[in-house]
C-alpha cells in the first residue's frame, strides 16, 4: 500500500525579496498549475516587520518535524488564499501535528486585494531568510502570483520540484476543519500574560507528559496536574515555536476542547491574526480521525451539498444562516454541508469568527481516498462475501463481520454504531469508525453511504 503521492509543482522562478525603485519587494512565486499568469495579490505592506515574522514562523512549523519518528517531508511551500479581502496562508507540519494560518486583514495593506483564488506560493531558503530580516522602517511591497517575469534579471527558467506528499499529511491538511467548530475560547492573555507565560515553559519537555496551563486568579501558570479551565498541551516545544509572535501580540487566545484535548492558539495583531493548532499527542497527527463523522453520517447534508458547493466564490466568511434561507433548509444542513466540503478541501475554517472560508487545496484530494487503507479494507471484506446480516428491527442492524482471527459483531444504530473489536473499545469513537463498522455501513447503505461519502478517514489502519 502506498503511503504517499508524488506530486510536481513548477514555478517560474524562484521567490525573493527584490530592490525595486530602491525599496523592498517580496515577490511569491505560484504554481503554474491550474494558475493564471495574472497578479495574484500587489499591494503595500503597513507592518513589514510584523508580516515577515508571521510568514517565517509559518515556514519554520512546516519544515518541522516535531515527532522525530514520522518521515520526512520536502515539500516546504504554503497554500495562499486570496478572497473577501483577506489574504491567508497555510501550513501543516511535517509530522502532521500542527496546523498553522497567517490571516491578514485588508488593514495590513495600502491597496485593495486584486485576486482571489488559492494556489501555493515557493518559499525558499532565501526567501526565508529575508522575510526574517523585514523591518518597518522599510516601504516593504507584496506581490503574489506568476506574472512580472521581467522584474528578474537573470534566468526565466521554470523551477520544478518533485515531491512525495504523505497521504496522512494531505489529509490532515483537509481534517482540521472538522477540529475547530467543537472548540471554546478557554484562556485569554493579555500581551504581558503572554510573555510571562512563554518564559514559563520548559526548554525541554518530555513529549508524553502533559503541560497544563490554568489561570489561578490573576495569574496564568503551569500546573503539574489538569484542574478547572486547564489546558492541556504535550509536546510543549510544538507551542514554543510561537514565541516570536509574542513582542507583536495585542493578545493570546487559547482554545480548546475538552473531549479531544486539541488546543488552539490564537495571536491577535492590528493587521491580522495567527493561528496554530496542536494535536492532542505528541505522535498523534491530524490525520483524519473521523471527528466529526458520526454527526455527518446522520445529518441531512446530501440534498443541500451540490448548492453550496455552487454557491462558493472565495468567501472570507460564508453565512449558513443566508445559505439556509436561500436553499430552503436547515441550517444545521448547512453546516453539515459545509465540514462535508471541509473534508474536501474546498473550504477552511476560522474559528475567530466562526466561519467557512472558500479556499481549494492546489493537490488532488481525490487521489488520496483510494488509498485510504481502512477503506480499502471494509471495501476488500465486502468484496470477500463473508460480511452477513443477522438481524433488522426498529431502526438497528446487526451484522456480523470478518476479523483477523475471529468474527465482530456490529451494531448501526441512530445513536452510534458500534463493533466488538479492539479498535472501537480502545478508542470509543475518537478516532473514527473501524474498517468493520464501513463494511457493515458499506452492505447495508452501498457506496452512497454518508458515512462513505464524508471522504474522512484517517490514514493509519487497524
Amino acid at each position: 500500500m502506498s503511503t504517499a503521492i508524488s506530486y510536481t509543482y513548477a514555478y517560474p522562478f524562484d521567490s525573493a525579496v527584490l530592490e525595486h525603485s530602491g525599496r523592498p519587494a517580496i515577490r511569491l512565486v505560484t504554481s503554474l498549475e491550474e494558475t493564471s499568469d495574472d497578479l495574484f495579490f500587489d499591494g503595500h505592506l503597513r507592518r513589514p516587520a510584523l508580516a515577515g515574522r508571521c510568514l517565517s514562523i509559518l515556514a519554520a512549523i512546516v519544515r518541522t518535524r516535531f515527532f522525530q519518528q514520522a518521515p520526512a517531508l520536502v515539500w516546504t511551500d504554503p497554500v495562499v488564499t486570496s478572497g473577501g479581502g483577506m489574504l491567508r496562508f497555510e501550513g501543516f507540519s511535517s509530522c502532521c501535528g500542527v496546523y498553522a494560518r497567517v490571516d491578514l486583514s485588508p488593514d495590513a495593506f495600502d491597496v485593495e486585494l486584486r485576486g482571489k483564488g488559492t494556489t501555493n506560493v515557493d518559499f525558499n531558503d532565501a526567501m526565508r531568510t529575508a522575510l526574517r530580516r523585514m523591518n518597518d522602517e522599510e516601504n516593504a511591497k507584496l506581490q503574489v502570483g506568476g506574472d512580472g517575469v521581467t522584474l528578474i534579471r537573470g534566468d526565466e527558467q521554470v523551477v520544478e520540484r518533485k515531491v512525495k506528499l504523505p497521504v496522512r499529511w494531505v489529509k490532515g491538511f483537509c481534517e482540521v476543519q472538522a477540529y475547530q467548530p467543537r472548540m471554546t475560547p478557554q484562556l485569554e492573555l493579555s500581551a504581558a500574560e503572554a510573555r510571562e507565560l512563554f518564559r514559563s515553559l520548559p526548554p525541554v519537555s518530555n513529549g508524553y507528559r502533559p503541560v497544563h496551563i490554568a489561570r489561578t486568579g490573576q495569574k496564568v501558570r503551569l500546573a503539574s496536574r489538569p484542574v478547572r479551565g486547564s489546558v492541556q498541551v504535550r509536546g510543549v516545544e510544538r507551542v514554543r515555536v510561537l514565541e516570536g509572535l509574542v513582542p507583536f501580540a495585542q493578545k493570546l487566545l487559547i482554545w480548546y476542547d475538552e473531549e479531544s484535548q486539541t488546543s488552539g492558539w490564537e495571536f491577535r495583531f492590528e493587521i491580522g491574526r495567527f493561528f496554530s493548532l496542536v494535536s492532542p499527542e505528541l505522535n498523534r497527527g491530524f490525520s483524519g480521525e473521523g471527528q466529526m463523522l458520526a454527526r455527518l453520517a446522520t445529518a441531512d447534508w446530501q440534498q443541500p451539498l451540490p448548492a453550496v458547493a455552487e454557491s462558493l466564490n472565495w468567501q472570507s466568511q460564508i453565512e449558513p444562516g443566508q445559505l439556509a434561507m436561500r436553499f430552503g433548509c436547515g441550517e444545521s444542513s448547512i453546516e453539515a454541508a459545509l465540514a462535508v466540503l471541509g473534508a474536501r478541501g474546498l473550504v477552511g475554517y476560522d474559528l475567530s469568527t466562526g466561519r467557512y472560508f472558500h479556499r481549494v487545496l492546489p493537490f488532488d484530494v481525490g487521489k488520496v481516498e483510494s488509498q485510504q487503507p481502512r477503506l480499502k479494507a471494509a471495501r476488500e471484506l465486502v468484496a470477500s462475501g463473508t460480511c452477513r446480516i443477522v438481524k433488522q428491527q426498529n431502526g438497528e442492524t446487526h451484522l456480523q463481520i470478518p476479523g483477523s482471527d475471529v468474527h465482530h459483531f456490529v451494531r448501526l444504530e441512530a445513536e452510534g454504531d458500534r463493533c466488538s473489536c479492539r479498535w472501537c473499545n480502545r478508542y470509543r469513537g475518537q478516532r473514527g469508525p473501524c474498517k468493520h463498522i464501513l463494511a457493515a455501513r458499506l452492505m447495508v447503505e452501498g457506496e452512497e453511504s454518508p458515512l462513505i461519502n464524508t471522504l474522512c478517514y484517517d490514514a493509519t489502519s487497524e
